[in-house]
């Protein structure tokens, strides 16, 4: 049965792209109220920031890589533990974004933010390091690359590359929300004990 193989990673990721899609649809007047504004900052913005998206290429680019990441990291982990690296990604994002968004540690304030992108560095990270645990050399690889990148783009205070779909990108979010998956992920794989494969 198609329901039995369903994980709750696989709801999450759905109620997360529908609501996310749901945003998109809201006149720009009510989305401008869950995005992250560091004049007018509320409390429940470190969530509501990241499903609130730039564009329409901003929201299918974020909602597609999670999807990808999802594909695998709901084999190596359970929902559980996906959910609790993905939370709390969304709101270190939003949350470095706030502290670091502003001199000294970059040239300009960022005044406001939104979109996946910070949480969903942190949940390849911790993918990566799920799948390092278990031996994979290129995980190893790609989960260096991505702490390298991020690192840099937060020292330089902007990007090697963008994908064009926003006008400013939160590199201290990516930051954040990698260094949060990161740390998660590291308790979960040590918390796992010997006996787990």
């Amino acid at each position: 049965m198609v329901f039995a193989r369903v994980k709750s990673a696989d709801l999450l990721i759905g109620v997360v792209a529908l609501v996310a899609i749901l945003v998109a649809l809201l006149p720009s007047e009510l989305q401008a109220l869950l995005v992250y504004q560091r004049e007018d900052f509320r409390w429940y913005q470190l969530l509501t920031s990241n499903i609130v998206h730039e564009s329409t290429s901003h929201l299918l680019l974020n909602l597609i890589a999670l999807v990808l990441i999802g594909i695998v990291a709901r084999r190596l982990m359970s929902g559980l533990q996906f959910s609790l690296i993905f939370v709390v990604g969304l709101v270190s994002a939003v949350f470095a974004e706030h502290a670091l968004g502003q001199p000294p540690f970059m040239s300009i304030t960022i005044a406001e933010t939104r979109g996946l992108s910070g949480a969903l560095h942190g949940l390849f990270a911790g993918s990566m390091l799920f799948l390092a645990v278990a031996s994979d050399r290129i995980a190893l690889l790609a989960l260096f690359a991505v702490v390298v990148k991020v690192s840099a783009e937060a020292l330089l205070g902007k990007p090697f590359v963008s994908s064009g779909t926003v006008e400013l990108v939160a590199v201290m979010g990516h930051f954040g929300g990698t260094i949060a998956g990161l740390t998660v992920a590291t308790v979960l794989v040590r918390g796992r004990g010997p006996s787990a494969r």
